[in-house]
């Protein structure tokens, strides 16, 4: 795991700490040999990552990516029906949002993502919700209750969450304008981080 990390330049904030974190590395490196495909114990270490931090219901934390081409996908929106395809905003800063309507921390930073929304719109910056383990019908309606404006839809085959090893909710992506992913926050974002992470993709 410690060679995965080195070579990946994945770092987390407010992770465990360095003893947890080597103990950790130690047991998915036993559970894992590095001859075999990383994505296993990367998958591992983010849940077990997860639930020393609550399982992503708490303050959470987040982590540098070493510019890995965000996945493409297809959403189909709730507002008008039209398709939102990630591709098509290569050359604009991205922000994806991954959201349940039953998730209690996405209903504590949903605010602050719409707000940044409308602040960084004018900057072409776009949001994107992705809604996952949900039916459309309580999607919408979270959608709905919070007033989100920014595109939404349902993950309904759950394709994107796996394309994003998405474990725990909610988790946020910020893309750069070239399509690769530079930070990945898991729990809930503030204002303060969003505009943090979006200044310096600008």
């Amino acid at each position: 795991m410690l060679y995965f990390l080195k070579n990946s330049g994945f770092s987390f904030r407010n992770s465990p700490g360095k003893r947890q974190q080597e103990a950790l590395a130690k047991a998915t490196d036993r559970m894992y040999p590095r001859s075999r495909t990383q994505f296993p114990r990367l998958v591992l270490f983010l849940c077990i990552t997860l639930v020393l931090q609550g399982c992503g219901e708490g303050d959470g934390g987040g982590g540098a990516a070493d510019r890995s081409l965000a996945p493409d996908f297809e959403l189909t929106q709730f507002d008008d029906g039209g398709s939102f395809r990630l591709s098509e905003y290569k050359g604009n800063p991205v922000v994806i949002n991954f959201f349940a309507s039953w998730c209690t921390t996405c209903g504590i930073e949903v605010n602050d993502l719409e707000t940044v929304y409308r602040e960084f719109a004018a900057r072409k910056v776009m949001f994107v919700g992705v809604g996952i383990d949900d039916t459309e019908a309580k999607a919408r309606k979270y959608v709905a209750k919070y007033g989100i404006t920014y595109p939404t839809g349902l993950d309904a085959t759950g394709t994107i969450k796996k394309d994003y090893g998405i474990y725990g909710l909610p988790y946020t992506f910020f893309i750069d304008r070239k399509g690769f992913i530079t930070y990945i926050h898991a729990g809930a974002v503030t204002a303060a981080l969003l505009k943090y992470e979006l200044d310096k993709l600008l």
